[in-house]
């Protein structure tokens, strides 16, 4: 089946690695976002990738000879009136020479040029994705999305976070400094 690119509708980014791969569970690292919107928002890119899903299914079970496969969790879920489409893809792939290459999505702003700011929680965004079907005798038949770019509608950035008020303080005058001897009451200012 060959790779066809899709946009998602554009969502709310939660827990985004899209600048760096997120290295805590994969040593090569993973590139992903999950993406929330609307159940109705998703419901047209959810028909798209259940018709490609199908097409699939239906090819393994010719090419297994078999009435019925195992199907593995989709890589979206519903909560509370919201779908929550998965993105993932691994950091670095492989060419069929050997060759390593990378596989960090492209990313642009509204207006499509590319940007390198940090990508924060918050942001909104739309992504283009690989739907990657695949079949594997223990876990069964399952769906994949790759994304190969992102465009950031509306930026939320992070960083370190290096002043009071990144963190909620108001700035306020700090008191002068001064110290008392303990023999007397007068002040020695410093």
């Amino acid at each position: 089946m060959p790779s066809k690119t899709i946009t998602t509708p554009a969502g709310i980014a939660r827990y985004p690695h899209l600048n760096r791969p997120d290295l805590k569970f994969d040593d090569v690292g993973v590139y992903k976002v999950n993406l929330e919107m609307s159940v109705e928002d998703a419901e047209p890119f959810i028909a798209k990738l259940d018709e490609m899903f199908s097409e699939f299914l239906a090819e393994k079970k010719r090419e297994l000879k078999k009435d019925k496969l195992k199907i593995h969790a989709a890589p979206w879920e519903e909560n509370d009136g919201q779908t929550i489409l998965k993105l993932r893809v691994k950091a670095v792939g492989k060419s069929k020479e050997g060759e390593e290459f990378s596989r960090a999505p492209k990313l642009f702003n509204a207006s499509g040029e590319v940007i390198t700011d940090n990508i924060g929680g918050g942001s909104k965004l739309k992504a283009a994705v690989v739907p990657y079907c695949w079949y594997t005798a223990s876990l069964g038949a399952g769906v994949t999305l790759q994304p190969k770019a992102v465009q950031v509608l509306d930026l939320v950035t992070w960083g370190d976070g290096g002043s009071a008020s990144a963190y909620g303080f108001d700035v306020v005058e700090a008191p002068r400094q001064s110290v008392k001897t303990g023999t007397d009451d007068e002040e020695i200012s410093w």
